[in-house]
């Protein structure tokens, strides 16, 4: 056969075949519409939602950094800045602690200095509002309303004096005036006072020291891996009091980055399916068209030419559409979804979906290269078929088998071997909706893991915790029991309260001896303290009363609680009845194995004749049970049943309640209403669920309403390709099902 050239006649027959079989033509253009929407959707509204995952980070962080490092050697300062992986160091330092002022004797207020870098630039993103200036003079203070508040002045503004007891670096009280140089509002610690360079210099701490210096450190490079960051720790040699944590951010981003992308694939996946099944089902239905081509002279490669100009006019229509759509639907639509929803929350503002111009461009060539891939195999297809088989032509359905009267119902019978006939062609629908499904349950997914209340931290996921400040004080004979036996009826009484689980403390002594007591306190100073033990160790042994600790009475649900983090099962009865302990491990190098048999020696505070030994059970981490302070001995945690039977005058420093419903603000209010009504109002402090949930919706901004945006249009998305695909499915079938009609079957039946 010879070859014509006829590209202009193979041009007018595409445009003539496309306008001919509309249906048909509106079907496949309707499939890649759908397909570059899915991809600009799914790209724009995805690198929204990753840079408001960095946005929620970086005020949950209360600055923009990806690592912080506690103490910092000049040497370690040296090489950070000379790194050129890393764009930028600040530093914001402990200088000291509120303890009082003259309205208030409770006050748990911090005081930091912050280098320019940090407060200038890492801290810009993290702030709404400020007016006033950073502190210059050594008694200037900036504040926060919540930081006033915490005083007991919240009236005070710029300009004004504040008269406060302060605890330095040095261990000493001091009191002062100082003066609100400024006021702002934002992200992170707001219980915070923010002082002068010059107030630091004198305030007794060092960078070097892990209690103070804190050194943000943000990379260049935003992807890190795990032995990225193991690598970066190992090169800066820390020494044994030091620690460098990363943020969620760089520990989670390379997940959350391949996750949007894997999400991505699924969708060019889905497209390809939607645009195969449709190419496949258009083409078999055309195969005697395509085969009797051949008999007036046009060669296989002109048919490929003429499918492949069919797609080039098609997909330059459905892309430049899908990309007009995607546009609408992205940055006009979902905007108006989630507030139809109600899931727009006050303060956080207008949704801004995010735009880049090479969206567009890598929208526009994963369209095409899937329209290309996903056309080839039906246009080889047509190529193939000569023009004897195309008079011929029935569509094969494999090899057939002969079949009985079956019993049941008939319509379902006929549905299911419609299904088994053409397994391939069942398979490529299935994929296509199984696929849709897919990107929507792991979106989904992530933004369920991204909600508020995971972020909730709270202990043992109670809904409140009220503390004893008074026990925060240095001098013992200030502290009053104000969580009284009435309070905690009170509490119980509230039937908005479900569970209320107080917490014993009382302050003792932990004799010197070799087995325990010594090599814990060698290890403590060798961690946290700054002179060798051998210095203090004479002291320790002939007065222990100057190395104070607490005995932390918990009852079974805390127990229950605390055990899960354990790492090893311990025995309930034997702790429940006194004969155990835990230790709290505060980050010191120990394993439960290295006091495996081993018992510990407690003393009531000043009577060292009152002795009890614990048999210790295991180490925790958990800082809920230190009590309101951490010695330098071990926290021993025990059971309430044992504080009790060994008299030493417990406290209750601080209770956890649970409400019958979860993030129940009737049951928040009453709370707060008995707190404020008591005469020691000003003691109490308070953790509440509700209100650290609220923070964090402050601080992931528009989120999770752009998250249920792309949830939306993928929901959409999936139901329109999967009817897409069943209507292209009928329409190749219109001759078997004008065959049922015509033996009785009825247009419900069909």
């Amino acid at each position: 056969m010879l070859r014509n050239n006829n590209q202009k006649v193979i041009s007018r027959m595409a445009e003539r075949s496309l306008k001919s079989n509309r249906r048909r033509t509106a079907i496949l253009l309707l499939a890649i519409v759908l397909s570059v929407f899915m991809l600009f959707s799914v790209f724009t509204v995805g690198i929204t939602y990753y840079k408001m995952f960095q946005l929620q980070n970086v005020r949950m962080s209360g600055a923009k950094f990806d690592a912080i490092l506690y103490g910092l050697t000049d040497e370690q300062r040296e090489m950070c800045e000379t790194d050129p992986d890393i764009t930028k160091t600040g530093i914001c330092a402990v200088a000291g602690a509120i303890q009082a002022t003259e309205y208030d004797d409770t006050v748990s207020v911090g005081l930091m200095w912050a280098d320019d870098t940090f407060w200038k630039d890492m801290k810009a993103p993290a702030r709404k509002w400020m007016k006033g200036n950073y502190p210059k003079a050594e008694r200037e203070i900036l504040v926060t309303e919540q930081a006033l508040e915490a005083c007991g002045t919240p009236d005070l503004t710029v300009g004004d004096t504040l008269t406060a007891q302060y605890i330095d670096g040095t261990g000493q009280e001091k009191t002062s005036e100082f003066q609100i140089s400024g006021i702002w509002d934002g992200y992170g610690d707001q219980e915070v006072f923010y002082v002068s360079e010059a107030f630091y210099r004198q305030c007794g701490y060092q960078l070097s020291d892990a209690a103070s210096g804190r050194y943000h450190i943000d990379f260049q490079q935003k992807f890190m891996t795990a032995k990225e960051q193991e690598a970066f720790i190992e090169s800066l040699d820390l020494g044994k009091q030091q620690r460098l944590f990363y943020t969620v951010g760089t520990g989670e981003s390379i997940p959350i980055f391949l996750g949007l992308c894997g999400i991505a694939l699924v969708t060019c996946f889905c497209a390809y399916l939607l645009i195969y099944n449709i190419l496949y089902l258009s083409i078999s239905g055309n195969v005697r068209y395509y085969g009797l081509l051949q008999t007036i002279g046009m060669t296989g490669r002109q048919i490929y030419g003429l499918l492949r100009r069919q797609m080039a006019l098609l997909g330059s229509v459905g892309i430049l559409a899908g990309l007009a759509l995607g546009s609408g639907v992205s940055f006009f639509l979902i905007p108006s979804i989630v507030q139809f929803l109600g899931v727009r929350q006050e303060g956080i503002g207008k949704i801004q979906v995010t735009f880049h111009p090479a969206v567009f461009l890598l929208t526009f060539l994963l369209a095409a290269v899937t329209l290309w891939i996903g056309s080839r195999k039906p246009a080889r297809m047509a190529v193939a078929i000569s023009p004897i088989e195309a008079l011929g032509y029935r569509p094969s359905y494999g090899r057939k088998k002969s079949s009985r009267t079956a019993k049941g119902k008939l319509l379902w019978r006929m549905a299911l071997e419609q299904l088994k006939k053409d397994k391939k062609k069942s398979m490529v629908i299935t994929l296509s909706l199984a696929a849709g499904l897919s990107v929507f349950l792991c979106l989904i997914t992530l933004i369920q893991s991204q909600g508020p209340r995971t972020y909730v931290s709270t202990y043992m996921d109670v809904d409140m915790t009220i503390e004893n400040d008074t026990m925060k004080k240095e001098d013992h004979d200030q502290w009053r029991d104000i969580l009284t036996d009435s309070f905690l009826g009170e509490i119980r009484d509230d039937p908005q309260v479900k569970e209320v689980h107080p917490v014993l403390v009382s302050e003792i002594m932990i004799p010197w001896e070799p087995e325990v007591a010594d090599v814990w306190m060698r290890e403590m100073y060798a961690t946290w303290m700054y002179e060798p033990y051998e210095e203090n160790v004479e002291e320790y042994k002939e007065h222990p009363e100057n190395f104070g600790t607490f005995l932390v009475g918990i009852d079974e649900t805390d127990f229950a609680q605390m055990q899960k983090g354990l790492g090893k099962e311990i025995d309930r009865e034997d702790f429940l009845s006194g004969k155990t302990c835990v230790l709290y491990r505060d980050n010191l190098d120990f394993t439960a194995e290295d006091f495996a048999g081993k018992s510990i020696t407690c003393a009531e505070y000043g009577k060292g004749e009152n002795i009890r030994s614990f048999e210790i059970a295991g180490l925790t981490d958990e800082s809920y049970y230190i009590g309101p302070m951490l010695g330098m001995p071990p926290a021993v945690i025990v059971s309430q049943k044992a504080v009790e039977e060994w008299n030493v005058s417990p406290y209750v420093s601080k209770v956890s309640i649970r409400y019958q419903e979860a993030y129940d603000e009737a049951a928040e209010q009453d709370m707060i209403a008995l707190m404020e009504d008591s005469p020691d109002a000003k003691d109490f402090s308070y953790a509440s669920k509700i209100h650290e949930a609220e923070n964090v919706k402050d601080a992931q901004g528009n989120m999770m309403e752009v998250g249920i945006g792309v949830a939306a249009i993928l929901a959409l998305i999936g139901i329109l390709n999967y009817v897409n695909t069943v209507l292209g499915n009928v329409q190749s079938r219109q001759t078997e099902l004008a065959v049922l009609e015509s033996i009785g079957m009825t247009d419900r039946q069909r």
